[in-house]
């Protein structure tokens, strides 16, 4: 044995020479191997007009240069990529990459009754109860498709938490019916441990979970979807002069209230949701929003207009569609993506059938009465029926209005101003909010650019109807696609495909043939912000500031969303005849190109902490190389690739400006 420790000790100090002697002789090879900043300068003129032959050999050179290096960089990204996808298999890691309120809150409240009981530090199980160690780390939560195929659907998996201590104390803790978390707990157990058992409880994905999902897709599709028709409702108000007096900022204004409120108010719904419940929410919001609708269908004034299909509906938007979200993830969990694109069908099929029907009754009927009237009953009763279907798997008790100090609490919880304090958070929210302003502007503008260009209101609704139907196909495979390649490579593709669109494309077409094309497009990828900006935010933070982390990138950028479409008017130029929308336009682009910027930093800082944790787990495992002296499965790695992978993340971790882009280029899954 002791012999066998010399080896080891001799082999590394072996290696460790070799390493020193590879980073401070041999940079030219590491550069060929995972760099892509240094490429040989070209060779002066005189000896490039020496022979044939040499100017053959040197391409052939060159070429095995750049070969070398592609290939250098290949294995060195199909090495993190093999990192991240075994990570994968980690049931733990799963819930973490896809962290989302519901689970935020499910945490909350497991934390919550922990600390409101005095649990002894030694407990107990129940008699004959298996015992699923505390220092099982977070990797040891193995999603194996022969161990834990049943683990993935309603059958609860019957370990208890902690090995067996005093008998008093077991029974002390099960009167309660508490359970204590280890300070290194994985967060699966810490949200998904049911109290009361002190079970863990995973997902079905699937069974009635789908039947969730459909009700999400109703809500999604009467509230946010029915909202997008709001640009027919526009051009129509700016063309009949609806209500005398009123200018297009007024209308605008309208327009950007109900995304303004929507999002806004998106924390306090939240928070109100836990105090009274999540079903008394939804029915609330539904009442507000009936109201609203039918009362906007009898105003004589603009300020009455602004009352009800303003400041109603922006209400019963947010409260309506955010307790409705925060029931999905309870349902899935490697399906979550998929489940999750399904739900947000809801918004492009709403704006398609609810675009094309305000089309159709204010062509019929002459005005907006009865439109208006027909769509917030029907707006009214399907969301009815998505608050009789719905149903959490496993619900968390309300507070209550009896509590004010618990009532605060939540308030607190949502609101905690040290994730301001983090420069990436507001980086997330001044992204989120860049994307949804282009978002929101081009989508209220294309029907008006229509119409200026000389096409039928007619052809701007077909239009609209267009990009929310590229929608209902984009949206979910933006999903997909992220879990695939990584969220933020999917974002920084998307975005940098609409900064084209908008400059290359959108400004050029003035056709109905060339609109559609646009649409299509466009559709498929503008919201790419509302599907992501979720699971960036799960990324960057932990499950514990996750919540606060959220809240705040909601209500940061909401203000300027409020004044989005009056920028949009303001900007329009009526004396320019051949496109009086153009600096709404390139208005437009430029607000893509800074969300462009903005996921590119994000994307830097993302993978800087991915290579940081791998570097530590490296050189930890270079470190109990050396020290061990028995063969175990923590220190088996090749010691060849544990090597390269060191000189790699020295590279890239390197000090620097030209490090950093190196980063922020460099192709890996994040």
């Amino acid at each position: 044995m002791t012999s066998q420790s010399n080896n080891r000790v001799s082999a590394y100090s072996e290696m460790t020479s070799e390493t020193s002697s590879v980073a401070s002789s041999t940079n030219s090879s590491l550069s060929v191997s995972y760099s892509k900043a240094s490429i040989s300068a070209p060779a002066p003129l005189s000896h490039l007009q020496s022979t044939k032959s040499n100017d053959e050999s040197r391409k052939l050179s060159l070429s095995k240069t750049l070969t070398s290096r592609l290939n250098g960089i290949k294995k060195a990204v199909d090495d993190d990529n093999a990192q991240t996808d075994e990570a994968s298999a980690d049931v733990n890691k799963i819930l973490e990459s896809r962290f989302d309120v519901a689970d935020a809150i499910r945490l909350q409240h497991n934390e919550s009754l922990q600390s409101n009981v005095d649990i002894p530090a030694a407990h107990t199980t129940t008699a004959g109860a298996s015992s699923w160690e505390p220092s099982s780390a977070p990797s040891s939560i193995r999603n194996d498709t022969t161990e834990h195929k049943d683990s993935m659907d309603s059958k609860l998996i019957r370990n208890r938490l902690y090995p067996a201590s005093t008998e008093n104390t077991g029974k002390d803790l099960e009167g309660q019916g508490i359970s204590e978390f280890e300070p290194d707990e994985p967060t699966v157990k810490r949200v998904f441990t049911n109290k009361s058992t002190g079970q863990l409880e995973l997902p079905p994905d699937g069974g009635y979970g789908w039947v969730v999902t459909f009700c999400v897709f109703l809500t999604m599709f009467s509230t946010w979807g029915c909202n997008a028709s709001f640009g027919v409702d526009l051009a129509y108000y700016l063309n009949h002069n609806t209500y005398p007096g009123a200018t297009k900022y007024d209308y605008s204004l309208i327009a950007g209230l109900t995304v303004f409120l929507g999002q806004i108010l998106s924390p306090l719904v939240m928070a109100l949701m836990r105090i009274i419940g999540l079903r008394t929410t939804m029915l609330f919001g539904d009442a507000v929003m009936l109201a609203a609708y039918l009362l906007a269908s009898f105003t004589t004034k603009l300020w009455q207009l602004y009352l009800t299909q303003g400041f109603m509906i922006g209400c019963s938007i947010s409260l309506i569609f955010v307790p409705a979200t925060t029931v999905l993830p309870g349902w899935f969990l490697k399906k979550r993506a998929v489940a999750m694109g399904v739900s947000l069908l809801g918004t492009g099929a709403g704006g398609v059938v609810y675009g094309l029907a305000t089309n159709k009754m204010l062509s019929d009927f002459g005005n907006t009465r009865w439109c208006l009237r027909i769509i917030g009953i029907s707006c009214s009763l399907s969301v009815l029926v998505a608050i009789a279907l719905l149903k959490e798997r496993n619900p968390t008790p309300a507070v209550g209005l009896r509590s004010p100090r618990a009532m605060l609490d939540q308030l607190k919880a949502m609101f905690s101003l040290k994730v301001i304090t983090k420069p990436f958070v507001s980086l997330i929210a001044l992204w989120f909010m860049f994307a949804l302003f282009a978002y929101n502007l081009m989508v209220f503008t294309l029907s008006s650019y229509a119409i200026s260009k000389g096409l039928s209101s007619h052809d701007a609704t077909t239009l609209t109807a267009i990009l929310n139907g590229s929608q209902c196909v984009g949206r979910p495979l933006m999903g997909l696609a992220g879990d695939r390649f990584g969220r933020a490579n999917v974002t920084i593709v998307l975005t940098a495909l609409l900064t084209v669109y908008m400059f290359a494309f959108w400004i050029p077409a003035h056709s109905f043939i060339q609109l559609i094309f646009f649409s299509i497009l466009v559709g498929s990828c503008v919201g790419v912000a509302n599907v992501m900006n979720t699971v960036l935010i799960a990324d960057m933070v932990k499950p514990e500031e996750f919540l606060p982390a959220w809240a705040f990138v909601n209500y940061c950028g909401a203000p300027f969303l409020l004044v989005c479409e009056v920028i949009a008017q303001a900007l329009t130029v009526e004396k320019n005849k051949d496109n009086p929308y153009l600096h709404a336009q390139i208005f437009c682009g430029c607000c893509f190109i800074a969300a462009l910027i903005l996921i590119s930093i994000l994307r830097e800082y993302s993978i800087r902490v991915k290579l940081t944790e791998r570097q530590e787990m490296t050189n930890a495992k270079l470190k109990e190389w050396k020290t061990c002296e028995f063969e175990t499965d923590s220190v088996a790695e090749d010691l060849s690739k544990l090597k390269e992978r060191k000189l790699k993340y020295d590279l890239l971790l390197g000090p620097g400006i030209k490090k950093y882009f190196l980063r922020m280029i460099y192709p890996m899954k994040v």
